[in-house]
């Protein structure tokens, strides 16, 4: 072969190359889902989680089946593994402190039960608190916490928790679902009304409104939901009163407790230091960590338990037998028959591993998830049946409490806010009822998921399913419903100052 003829067949080797790539790179070209994938999805998601749930599987097993059919799904918009995996590792590493939080939990639970501190509450809990005002004590005590330490986090492991020991300690007494769905609602309702908490300050940043005045219009949707509730909690006791004036089985409970530990106010020690570390902004997971450890020396100098056992039991778990082994003039057998070591055997990080390995799974998922842009397809969709303020304050809804589902109540703000904020703004409605409407339905609809780390949260800490959550938390449904009857009705929605709209419609 000649050698022009050589260079010419180097030349079309070359160009076939070239073609080859640049196929590959057409093949490869990164796009968003379509609006049939994404919903295609999504409906794969639902019914990979109701299968799980009604055949009882391991919820871990079910979110690596989820987050393998986001995979895939990226995979078809030309995205790499590398490039996903990626993204969920860098959402891990934004919610590591989250993850520690349910550590760190587990650790004070255990704390907690070794110093006597839970066992207090429990105990003075029972003989207060009477079984049919259980649901609304916790309604009440809950809010309370959460109000004045603008965390539903540490509202629900530590008010909701103690609500929660006095009612699977009365049993069959009271209605289990309904007390926790009012720990839970109680829990949410600080953190959409407290100015210390962080998703009402940002809500009322990123709209950029001051945060009392976010405080005022948000009162117009928690504050008659919270009443209405509160009836709702008060007839139902009232209604419950006279079938049970006092718990079967708690007096051999009550007696076992004070068999096994002393009782002092200074064990509300570690309670202190949580409130504290919550006003004061500290960081949570060091706060906690601090009354856990309190805890210990607690139990080691005032209830007279090995220090050794305190140390392990924030790893391994409260075991009840300690006490039984030092003491064995105590009947071990009566104590058993109490029931009160189901109640007392708990905590430790070793009882949060699952949780853990969950969250770890669900912050991945919601990583690649918000990655090949989902969420954007499904949004930019819904808007199309925005008619009026009714219209507009739905849809809203339903993209907060999809974005909660995805990424969490601070992702509502972070990336609702935006995305919705020219919408209102072009409607001649003032960004306050965008902030009233990102915490009507954003804060608080993540513990209705249960592969979201506020769910597992939730769900670890008060003893039940994220279903029963939605189920018994009539605040929530409430608050939703006042906010699109406001909408439809243009009740309570401020509209925005003449000169704003003009300078809007000339933008």
């Amino acid at each position: 072969m000649s050698v022009d003829g050589q260079s010419k067949y180097k030349e079309k080797v070359e160009g076939r190359k070239t073609m080859n790539k640049e196929t590959k790179k057409q093949r490869r070209q990164k796009r968003k889902p379509t609006l049939t994938e994404s919903i295609v999805l999504v409906l794969l998601i639902v019914a990979v989680a109701a299968s799980f749930t009604l055949l009882g599987l391991k919820s871990v097993l079910m979110m690596v089946t989820i987050t393998i059919l986001a995979v895939i799904m990226g995979l078809i918009c030309g995205y790499s593994w590398k490039e996903m995996s990626a993204a969920g590792e860098e959402k891990v590493r934004k919610s590591a402190s989250v993850m520690m939080l349910l550590l760190v939990i587990g650790m004070m639970l255990a704390a907690f039960m070794y110093s006597g501190t839970l066992p207090m509450v429990l105990y003075y809990g029972i003989k207060l608190v009477n079984p049919s005002w259980l649901a609304l004590s916790g309604f009440l005590l809950c809010s309370v916490f959460s109000l004045a330490t603008g965390t539903s986090n540490g509202s629900a492991s530590t008010a909701g928790f103690a609500i929660m020991s006095i009612a699977a300690a009365m049993g069959d007494a009271v209605n289990f679902g309904l007390v926790a769905g009012a720990c839970y609602a109680g829990s949410m309702l600080g953190d959409k009304m407290s100015p210390l908490s962080d998703t009402t300050i940002l809500a009322s940043m990123i709209t950029e409104n001051d945060i009392f005045d976010h405080i005022r219009h948000m009162s117009k949707t928690v504050g008659p939901a919270a009443l209405i509730t509160i009836i709702i909690y008060v007839i139902y006791g009232a209604m419950n009163h006279g079938a049970t004036t006092s718990v079967d089985g708690t007096a051999a409970l009550l007696s076992a407790l004070e068999t096994l530990y002393s009782f002092n106010i200074i064990l509300l020690l570690p309670f202190v230091v949580i409130i504290y570390g919550a006003i004061t902004k500290k960081d949570t997971n060091i706060v906690i960590l601090l009354a856990a450890l309190l805890a210990v020396l607690l139990g080691f100098f005032y209830q007279g338990l090995p220090l050794a056992n305190g140390i392990n039991a924030m790893h391994s778990g409260f075991n009840a037998q300690i006490i039984l082994d030092m003491h064995p003039e105590i009947d071990a057998e009566a104590i058993s028959a109490s029931g009160v070591l189901t109640l007392l055997n708990r905590g430790g990080i070793s009882a949060m591993v699952d949780a853990f390995i969950i969250t770890f799974i669900c912050m991945y998922f919601a990583g690649i998830l918000e990655y090949i842009g989902l969420m954007d397809v499904l949004v930019h969709r819904v808007f199309g049946f925005v008619k009026g303020t009714g219209s507009l304050i739905v849809v809203s809804g339903i993209i907060c409490i999809l974005l909660a589902g995805t990424a969490g109540s601070t992702a509502v703000i972070l990336i609702g806010g935006p995305m919705l904020l020219q919408k209102y703004k072009e409607m001649g409605l003032h960004t306050l009822n965008l902030s009233r409407t990102l915490e009507d339905f954003g804060t608080g609809s993540t513990g209705f998921y249960p592969w979201t780390s506020s769910g597992i949260l939730y769900a670890s800490v008060l003893g039940a399913s994220n279903l029963t959550f939605l189920r018994y938390s009539f605040f929530s449904w409430l608050v939703w419903a006042f906010a699109i009857f406001y909408g439809f009705t243009g009740l309570c929605i401020k509209k925005a100052a003449p000169e704003t709209q003009i300078t809007e419609v000339k933008a």
